[in-house]
């Protein structure tokens, strides 16, 4: 009778920590962003960000944009892991759309030491974020 009284209890503390846990991440307002290069390290450190930085140079060119922000949020790990969050609000809807398949292009090709990759409409909660994470403007 015992086991069965100490089971009942610990079913009940896991579904209220769960449940508590759930609530707090609802309260915790995520950071939105439509797109998010993840640059990831294989073994020793993270790919070069030249091709992505070429190419931010020319699109903005092409496109007459004055200057493209992104966010960089690191670090992400022990090799030197991070991310650049865009929020793309300097593009109208067609500068966005061209914008992202172009990322995904390039960083499919980026894989020197690590690699890279693109994720979209990204929702990042700082709660679950490494401890000694910084957010930092960059821009081009």
């Amino acid at each position: 009778m015992k086991i069965k009284t100490l089971l009942c209890i610990l079913t009940i503390s896991i579904f209220t920590f769960t449940s508590q846990a759930q609530q707090n991440k609802k309260k915790e307002k995520s950071l939105y962003y439509p797109v998010v290069v993840q640059f990831h390290s294989v073994c020793c450190g993270v790919p070069s960000e030249k091709p992505l930085t070429q190419f931010i140079g020319s699109f903005k060119k092409a496109n007459k944009i004055q200057k493209i922000t992104a966010i960089k949020i690191s670090p992400m790990g022990k090799e030197g892991e991070y991310y650049l969050a865009f929020r793309l609000k300097e593009m109208d809807r067609k500068q966005k759309f061209l914008f992202r398949n172009k990322l995904k292009t390039i960083t499919e090709k980026m894989k020197d030491k690590g690699n890279a990759s693109v994720e979209e409409n990204m929702n990042i909660f700082k709660s679950e974020l490494p401890g000694n994470v910084k957010f930092t403007n960059v821009g081009w």
